[in-house]
């Protein structure tokens, strides 16, 4: 029995009320208590990142070498982070902008000399070592590409236009042969049908392909193959394992020995865009390309895929269009155009644990600086550059130099700042307050004046914060806040930076450090005793109480004894755990026999009603 005989909980469960006894326990008091539980939760919470090679693309923090996005860095080497590469911006031997912006760059091997193209002069570098464009003697304008066949190099100027040649890259000739055999779009050089000889290429827009053996003046070009219909144009030349294939506007076609057409992607009729194949570079064994606003690739016939910087990433933010695609042996190189900034990024497809993945960095910030195509070029074995268009209204040139490991090469130049933005972090529970109170860094290179400082970003802020002071000091640090940061879910961001180009700090480990406040469960467990009224039996109560086990609905739960009722809003949810009630028996002191008693234990969940 209760006190005097009175219930002390009422219970709902369904549309059924009962007031229920608790029971006694041989010392009179009643056997109910309440019951904070722990989940599992970190102690101490640690957010710690030590690689970085998975690049960007993350947004929340899953995979360990992976994170969200960032600016001027390089995280291909594994263990360490540091700054990207320095642009060197180059301009005209008087210091003046190109007249107009780069279309194509070429490196020209008879003469060991780069050539730039812009829509009204043929430009050289490194002429007379003076690391700036000279205009090239002869002007040729309106140039849409530029292609070495032998020792001679073709500058192609429109479907309607002669092209012209050169031996020396200075002095150009124009084409004399007769009517639309002197025209030409774009060039390549590669088998021809057969795959008996070396010959030289050529597609006049919208769809006519020619060949020719010797393109010269004393030449001729074959006669004519159509690539699709006239509606729309041609827009570049592919070569993958010696097959000839043709991108179009509107669909990717292959050129077979006997000079059938095939056509490849007819999907793209829906995705029309002059951006198809405007850019196309060769990597490994695949061949890549621009594809609207996203890039393709061609591993074999049986293999088409899109890929690229901004695809089958995560929601980060970004979306771009491609202004650039080159590529080394080591590395995929694309130009994002993201709307304000341009990127260029540097990726691989690398075997790793969980499979195949592409690895994306975001190398060279070029920032509002337009950009329309980009190059690597080798000038020597030792030193390898990424050319690309630059500028405020991109009537300049820029590079960066391409070494293996920056860290450990004396030649390698570096940018000013640079940031990585890691991913997101919720701890065990995202709705969970956590308190950070330090952070832990193991840095290289840093010193007065090249320091890496961390920042935070909440998943509420619209910008960073810095967390602490710029750390200039090597090895393995900890530096603590000056106050605790409270958060639910937040990102930490490093922020790099130099004064000179030829050092960049590294960080190879990076720990943020606090507590996790979970939220604890609050558990009610009660024991009741029955009384001798048909509504108090054993057998009702028991039934009562095991359809909580099985109830779709909330329980209402309320104390009496504290002025609690569920005909108003002062009582609690909850719900049975599993396995109970459970029959338990009461044991009393001696003389008394046994009572049967029903033991739960109800759990509180917030719910509200409106």
């Amino acid at each position: 029995m209760g006190i005097h005989g009175k219930n002390e909980h009422e219970i709902v469960i369904g549309s059924t009320t009962k007031q229920l006894q608790l029971a006694r326990d041989p010392n009179g008091a009643a056997m109910y208590h309440v019951i904070e539980e722990i989940p599992s939760y970190q102690n101490p919470l640690l957010f710690e990142q030590k690689d970085w090679r998975g690049g960007h693309g993350q947004r929340d923090s899953d995979q360990g070498d992976m994170y969200y996005d960032g600016q001027s860095i390089d995280t291909t080497i594994e263990g360490k982070v540091f700054l990207g590469p320095l642009i060197n911006e180059v301009k005209e031997s008087d210091d003046t902008a190109l007249d107009s912006a780069p279309v194509c760059f070429k490196w020209f091997p008879a003469t060991s000399e780069l050539l730039c193209v812009t829509s009204g002069k043929i430009y050289r570098y490194n002429v007379s070592s003076n690391l700036k464009w000279t205009a090239a003697t002869t002007t040729v304008a309106n140039v849409t590409d530029l292609e070495v066949f032998g020792a001679t190099i073709y500058a192609a100027t429109g479907s309607s236009n002669d092209y012209y040649y050169s031996t020396g890259g200075d002095t150009w000739t124009l084409s004399t042969l007769s009517g639309t055999s002197a025209h030409a779009q774009a060039f390549l050089t590669a088998p021809n049908s057969a795959g008996t000889a070396e010959v030289l290429w050529k597609f006049i827009q919208p769809n006519e392909v020619y060949s020719a053996t010797d393109p010269s003046n004393t030449g001729s070009w074959s006669s004519v193959a159509y690539i699709g219909d006239a509606s729309s144009n041609i827009t570049n030349f592919m070569l993958l394992n010696d097959n000839l294939l043709i991108g179009r506007v509107d669909n990717l076609y292959y050129y077979d020995s006997d000079g059938g057409v095939h056509e490849l992607m007819p999907e793209l009729q829906q995705a029309r865009s002059t951006n198809n194949f405007k850019y196309i570079a060769q990597w490994q064994s695949g061949l890549y390309y621009s594809l609207v606003t996203r890039l393709g690739e061609i591993i074999s016939s049986n293999f088409i895929d899109r890929m690229g910087p901004l695809t089958r990433i995560k929601d980060i933010g970004r979306v771009g269009t491609c202004v650039g695609l080159d590529a080394d042996d080591d590395f995929l190189y694309v130009a994002m155009d993201e709307g304000t900034d341009t990127i260029i990024y540097k990726g691989r497809e690398v075997q790793r644990e969980g499979g195949l993945r592409w690895e994306w960095c975001p190398w060279v910030y070029l920032g509002t600086n337009q950009c329309s195509t980009i190059k690597v070029v080798q000038h020597t074995a030792t030193d390898k550059r990424l050319w690309f268009g630059y500028g405020s209204s991109g009537t300049t040139t820029g590079y960066v130099t391409i070494t293996d490991d920056p860290t450990a090469d004396s030649n390698a130049r570096f940018a000013s700042s640079g940031l990585i933005r890691m991913s997101y972090f919720r701890g065990t529970n995202q709705y969970w307050d956590k308190l950070f109170q330090s952070v832990i860094t193991e840095t290289k290179g840093c010193a007065s004046g090249k320091t890496v400082t961390p920042y935070y970003r909440k998943d509420t802020d619209a910008s960073s914060t810095a967390l602490t002071a710029a750390i200039s000091t090597n090895g393995t640090v900890k530096t603590n806040l000056t106050s605790a940061l409270s958060c639910n879910k937040i990102l930490f961001e490093l922020q790099f930076a130099t004064d000179s180009s030829s050092v960049t700090p590294e960080v190879s480990l990076f720990q943020a450090r606090g507590i996790e406040k979970p939220e604890t469960v609050r558990i009610h467990e009660c024991t009741y005793t029955f009384g001798d009224r048909p509504s108090d039996r054993a057998e009702t109560i028991r039934t009562f109480l095991r359809g909580g086990r099985t109830s779709t609905s909330l329980i209402k739960f309320a104390d009496l004894r504290y002025g609690d009722k569920t005909s108003d809003t002062s009582y609690t949810w909850v719900i049975m755990q599993p396995g109970y009630p459970e029959e338990v028996e009461i044991i009393h002191e001696k003389g008394r026999q046994p009572e049967l008693g029903l033991r739960c234990r109800f759990q509180e969940v917030s719910f509200t009603v409106s």
